[in-house]
């Protein structure tokens, strides 16, 4: 609508121009000046009226815009409240199942243990035959499918990850061989922090 306003005002002004040249000839005497000048004063009214309308036209674009922006901005409000509370439950559930975890750990923890004194007194005795291998049964317990980890993934979310994983990995969190092997790195830095060469001690 606004185009063909637009195509009416440029045509409007193009015919006042003509008009304006044959205001100037009849003045000279060549032409009827009060027709000119009469056809000019409709052409402005005209100009006036088509005017208006644009700029009525343009505010109720940009009206219809703003709405059509609220409207989305609406949208995206209800959007934004649906995943919130889809995260809370999903949060809750990541709650629940580390709560649900800690006590099986607990309860790993303690057999672990338990058959680590019993390997003692088989080797001890001289029987191991009777030992049993505690990362065969964590190896064969924790192997399966893993879920893929998404391409964008927070920086925090990674980290998590990384532990959650570590879990279920030999060498991982659960592993006392990595414990030592991160306290032997862990006592290298502290020396090479301190300026001591254990060389040259003693």
């Amino acid at each position: 609508m606004i185009s063909a306003l637009d195509t009416d005002l440029n045509a409007a002004i193009a015919r006042k121009a003509d008009l304006e040249k044959a205001e100037d000839k009849a003045i000279f005497g060549d032409g009827d000046l009060a027709k000119v000048r009469a056809a000019i004063s409709n052409c402005n009214s005209e100009i006036g009226l088509l005017e208006k309308a644009i700029e009525g036209a343009d505010a109720r674009r940009i009206e219809a815009a703003k709405n059509e922006a609220a409207a989305d901005i609406g949208a995206l409000g209800k959007h934004a409240k649906a995943k919130a509370a889809e995260l809370s439950k999903r949060w809750r559930r990541v709650y629940e199942l580390i709560e649900e975890m800690r006590p099986e750990l607990f309860e790993c923890d303690a057999l672990k243990r338990s058959i680590g004194a019993a390997n003692n007194t088989f080797e001890g005795a001289r029987r191991s035959d009777l030992m049993i291998n505690l990362n065969t049964i964590r190896r064969e317990a924790m192997s399966g499918p893993r879920a893929r980890t998404p391409d964008r993934l927070s920086t925090p979310a990674v980290e998590v990850d990384k532990v959650l994983v570590s879990f279920l990995t030999l060498g991982g969190m659960l592993d006392p061989r990595a414990r030592a092997r991160r306290q032997v790195q862990i006592d290298a830095i502290e020396i090479k922090a301190a300026g001591h060469h254990p060389q040259a001690e003693g």
